[in-house]
């Protein structure tokens, strides 16, 4: 059967994530998807192209949560792989790229064998290990399924990294000096499953959120923003999000997606198997639709030709937060936006958040600064986002303050405060240079448990 296209089309990974992407090769040949044969995956190939190409993800299992399995989307269908369980004969739980969503068939266990290879178990079939069918002939030859209840030549696998977390090269420099004002906003859109009554957009799907979010941008601000920091908000919805922009806000836009990620795990040590290798957090879903990886998004003007996404310092166990930057050579503007790692609160009188200490944010900070002060000279930052630290406790951000300025100070060695984004707190920031005039506002759109924040800063 061949695989239809529309479901292909549904399951695409837009191409402006900057999710990683990896290569399969085992026993010296690369996995395949042979699209054009039912989406069969054999180990054949010897160089990498689209067809060798996949991302990977990991859902939340209950009682166990994210990383333990992963799954594996092939970059040319956008299919997840799905073992066939239910085939019969030589053909039985085969793996195949045509699974819509993630579900038991299209997870798998990652089993460390040492020296960077990895034995692989379907988690509908925890009894055999994925092998590479190297003995089968014909259609089947290499045919990758459930078979062996050993480890071998034919079942040890290795992830190679091929890129797709943005440019390679460093940015170029800029042609201009920026000058005149600037708008930059930031909003965490609260847009994957939250289940607080003010998460209007949860389980929303990605036209929805697209056309909902830059109506409201478009309405809420008195001046069109020049860049837009997203946070919490799905892969799938990317595309439409940069359509409405262009529709409600005017001009052209370039919007850019990087997935929050978690440490692969071994099921049976409940360790990471390597700090490498990492599989992006999938959405969640109330009705069986993909809407994607989860993470932050960076709208910028469509003149953007260098953007590049990067994986903050994180706990092991706990979400690997994104970094995202793009560069503006011809404004001379550098946009930076990333989404730390949760603080201290409590439910039910228990302690929650993965850094409750801000140990890690604290080292988050650190490496954002050094993100954005690594761009060529000439360039002039602007960096925010949810940065998830109260004005309380803000010298944990301390390193982000160093010779800048944040929106909400009345000037650059005034106290750190600012208009509460989030219930009674501020914390969400946007910072720039010192020197220009600022004037920072706070509106609520009434979609997010978070406030729109948008900053102006005048030369």
């Amino acid at each position: 059967m061949i695989v239809p296209a529309a479901p292909a089309l549904a399951a695409s990974a837009p191409p402006s994530s900057t999710g990683q992407r990896w290569a399969l090769k085992v026993n010296g040949k690369y996995v395949t998807t042979e699209v054009g044969n039912s989406g069969k995956l054999r180990a054949v190939s010897t160089s990498v192209t689209s067809l060798e190409t996949f991302t990977l993800h990991t859902d939340n299992i209950d009682s166990v949560g994210y990383g333990t399995t992963i799954s594996l989307r092939n970059e040319e269908n956008g299919l997840y792989v799905t073992s066939e369980v239910n085939s019969t004969g030589v053909q039985e739980g085969m793996l195949r790229a045509r699974g819509t969503n993630t579900g038991s068939w299209e997870r798998f266990y990652v089993v460390p064998q040492g020296s960077g290879e990895y034995a692989l178990k379907s988690a509908a079939n925890t009894n055999l290990y994925i092998s590479a069918r190297f003995n089968a002939t014909g259609d089947d030859a290499g045919l990758l399924r459930p078979y062996a209840t050993s480890v071998g030549s034919w079942e040890r696998f290795t992830f190679e990294p091929i890129g797709g977390t943005g440019a390679t090269t460093a940015p170029p420099a800029p042609s201009v000096t920026a000058s005149g004002r600037h708008d930059v906003a930031s909003w965490n859109l609260c847009a994957n499953n939250n289940k607080s009554a003010e998460c209007k957009l949860q389980f929303k799907s990605g036209d929805t959120v697209a056309g909902e979010v830059a109506t409201d941008v478009a309405g809420s601000l008195n001046h069109r923003p020049e860049a837009v920091f997203f946070q919490e908000i799905c892969e799938k919805a990317v595309k439409p999000l940069e359509l409405q922009l262009e529709s409600r806000l005017g001009g052209g836009w370039d919007v850019r997606f990087a997935p929050t990620y978690y440490k692969v795990i071994d099921y049976k040590e409940g360790q990471p198997v390597d700090p490498s290798l990492k599989a992006q957090k999938n959405c969640m879903d109330s009705d069986g639709t993909d809407r994607g990886a989860f993470g932050i998004a960076l709208a910028v003007k469509d003149t953007n030709t260098w953007y590049r996404g990067y994986t903050l310092s994180s706990p092991d166990l706990k979400e690997q937060r994104p970094a995202l930057c793009a560069a503006l050579p011809d404004d001379g503007t550098v946009y930076c936006n990333a989404h730390f790692s949760s603080g201290s609160y409590f439910v039910n009188n228990v302690q929650q958040g993965d850094d409750p200490d801000g140990t890690f944010r604290r080292q988050q900070a650190e490496q954002f600064r050094a993100i954005v002060d690594g761009f060529p000279v000439g360039y002039v930052p602007f960096y925010g986002g949810d940065l998830n630290t109260t004005t309380a406790d803000v010298s944990v951000l301390s390193a982000l303050y160093t010779s800048r300025q944040e929106c909400g100070q009345a000037g650059p060695d005034a106290p750190h405060t600012g208009a509460p984004t989030d219930g009674n707190n501020k914390i969400d920031y946007i910072f720039g240079p010192t020197g220009p005039s600022y004037g920072c506002e706070v509106v609520d759109p009434g979609l997010s448990d978070h406030r729109l924040l948008h900053a102006t800063i005048t030369f």
